[in-house]
């Protein structure tokens, strides 16, 4: 018992579970506790480390704001004691040559040039401006003279003096002192363009026309070495010439060049300057007319086309110029700006230094403009309607065949020239008017008249001598009885057939048809040698086989290249032989570009009726 009250009075007369209670509690607020003083320093210790970075922050130089696009200006910076790093130059460093006074006192030359680098600031960041820094690295040696004893090689693609190590700008110098004493040695190409550069900004010359009569020479001296020259020279000389005011001394720019650069055709020239002399060969070249393959066209012929030509091309201009319509954009092509131009292309060259940018007219085909405030270049780009130069051919031909007695007739298809001027309005109205088609005809016409182009005259025979003529006898043949004429000669091919191949009404009808088809245009044709009537619309009609007759009614139908597809028949082949056919009879094709000829239609609609089976 005693042991027991001992017990109640230590633990305070608690309960065990209340003990254990009590004791859960204890240990709760010490751990409690003990974190919350773990969080305390850890703040504590953040807190003096922000403290130090701003202190620190404080004691260190702030770097300048970037300026706002709209402040952001381009800055200059002559750096005459920065000189340039070997990371900035295109060669190894090596040591210069001072074997003796001329050479220590050429390269304290060339140091100081080197000196006068000029970098400029964008707003963002340094870079060096080549276009300035060659121009006063240029006119501080523009006067240096050398007599160097070897020569450096260099092999810059586009050189600037701050790029080339003592040893190469001496051999450039050497170089160069040879050229203007008019010597061209054999150098490399960076040494060549570098001077160039130097005459294009204007460096070592009296004047604008001195630089350019400089680069040709250039041009003439280096060519046997440097070929390269005839792809970048005409351009820098153009663009120069439109920089600079040099009509006085140089007013035929073409002449400048030696070599032709541009293909453009003397027939094209010639068109814009509306020369219209001896443009046959041109309009045949780019006509939808083969010209060269008409029964008309001979050796004979042609110099009375080629006049002809002038003729309608000259009315023609005349038409089209009162509608404010260019003939040449017609029959030649346009000008077109060239995007991908710009002033010295590949070259370093201060426009500032320039004259100022004039438009010229360089040649009839090429020409410097101002296009939306800009500086531009305009190319010749040939694009000429073929149809529209088929249709004057075709013209002026059925003029010519009218006025020299040909045989054989044709008649112009205006829908050559609907169709090439599709979806132009202008164009469609200029055309579609009645004056357009007398246009060309009442050229070739008056012609003919001044220059006595008529029909020869039979010479007359001398009475006594004159024979009894016959009366030419005319045979008409009615082309609906040839229809009969094939129904009869099937039933006789029937007729002939031998008894062994009779062993079905179907066989006998197609060996029947087999011989008819084979038979029957040779009977025809033979019929017609002996009758006297080969030509014309009835010896068309004879020479066509049933086939060209179901291809030219299916044409009419519409269904042409169906009936040769499911007949595994070429249409472009058909088409060639009923043309060479209807040229042989009647003097011109009757199908053009998949279609019967307009013209033609009436005669060789009734062929197809009357023989169509």
């Amino acid at each position: 018992m005693e042991d027991k009250f001992k017990k109640f009075i230590a633990t305070g007369g608690k309960s065990r579970e209340e003990i254990k209670s009590d004791i859960e509690k204890l240990l709760r607020k010490e751990v409690d506790n003990a974190v919350r003083s773990a969080q305390e320093e850890i703040r504590k210790k953040i807190a003096e480390v922000i403290e130090d970075a701003k202190k620190h922050s404080e004691s260190v130089p702030q770097p300048e704001k970037i300026p706002s696009r709209e402040q952001k200006e381009i800055i200059y910076y002559n750096a005459p004691n920065r000189g340039i790093s070997a990371d900035e130059i295109a060669f190894a460093p090596e040591a210069p040559d001072f074997n003796t006074d001329a050479d220590k006192a050429i390269n304290d030359k060339i140091t100081e040039m080197r000196g006068l680098n000029e970098i400029f600031y964008n707003g963002y960041l340094l870079t060096q401006c080549a276009e300035i820094s060659i121009v006063k690295q240029g006119e501080f040696m523009a006067e240096v003279t050398d007599d160097f004893g070897r020569r450096a090689f260099c092999g810059i693609s586009r050189p600037i003096y701050g790029a080339l190590s003592n040893p190469q700008l001496r051999t450039y110098f050497t170089w160069r002192t040879d050229v203007r004493r008019g010597v061209y040695l054999e150098t490399d190409r960076a040494y060549i363009t570098l001077y160039c550069y130097e005459l294009m900004n204007k460096i070592g010359v009296i004047s604008a026309a001195d630089a350019f009569g400089r680069l040709l020479a250039v041009w003439e001296g280096c060519r046997g070495f440097a070929g390269w020259l005839d792809d970048v020279m005409p351009r820098w000389l153009k663009d120069y010439y439109a920089y600079n005011d040099l009509s006085g001394q140089y007013p035929d720019i073409g002449s400048c060049f030696p070599v032709k650069t541009e293909g453009f055709s003397k027939s094209v020239s010639g068109l814009y300057c509306k020369d219209y002399a001896g443009k046959l060969n041109y309009l045949m070249e780019n006509s939808s007319y083969k010209l060269g393959e008409s029964v008309f066209f001979s050796d004979i012929t042609k110099p009375l086309l080629d006049c002809a030509v002038g003729a309608a091309l000259a009315a023609l201009d005349a038409y089209f110029l009162a509608r404010d319509i260019s003939l040449f954009k017609l029959i030649c092509g346009r000008m077109k700006r060239d995007y991908t131009w710009t002033p010295f292309a590949g070259a370093y060259v201060n426009l500032d230094r320039m004259d100022g940018f004039r438009q010229v007219r360089i040649s009839p085909v090429e020409r410097y403009c101002v296009k939306r405030g800009e500086a531009a270049l305009e190319l010749f780009e040939p694009s000429p309607y073929r149809g529209f130069i088929g249709y004057v051919l075709k013209s002026i031909e059925s003029v010519l065949r009218r006025r020299t007695g040909f045989q054989h007739k044709i008649t112009p298809n205006i829908k050559m020239v609907l169709n090439d001027f599709r979806n132009r309005d202008k164009l469609i109205d200029a055309v579609s008017a009645p004056e357009f088609e007398r246009a060309i005809t009442d050229a070739v016409n008056v012609w003919c008249d001044k220059n006595g182009i008529y029909p020869a005259k039979k010479a007359k025979k001398n009475s006594a001598e004159e024979e009894p003529r016959t009366a030419p006898v005319k045979v008409d043949i009615d082309i609906g009885k040839l229809s009969a004429i094939r129904a009869e000669s099937e039933e006789t091919a029937k007729k002939l057939i031998v008894e062994e191949y009779t062993d079905s009404e179907e066989t006998v009808s197609e060996i029947a048809g087999r011989i008819s088809d084979e038979d029957f245009s040779e009977k025809v044709a033979e019929y017609s040698e002996t009758s006297g009537a080969a030509g014309g619309w009835e010896g068309l009609a004879q020479a066509l086989s049933p086939r060209h007759i179901r291809v030219i009614s299916e044409l009419f139908k519409g269904g042409a290249e169906r009936y040769c597809r499911e007949n595994n028949i070429l249409p472009e082949t058909v088409y060639e032989e009923i043309n060479t056919l209807a040229l042989d009879c009647v003097g011109d094709v009757v199908i053009e570009d998949g279609q019967i000829v307009q013209d033609y239609e009436e005669e060789l609609r009734r062929i197809a009726d009357n023989q169509e089976v």
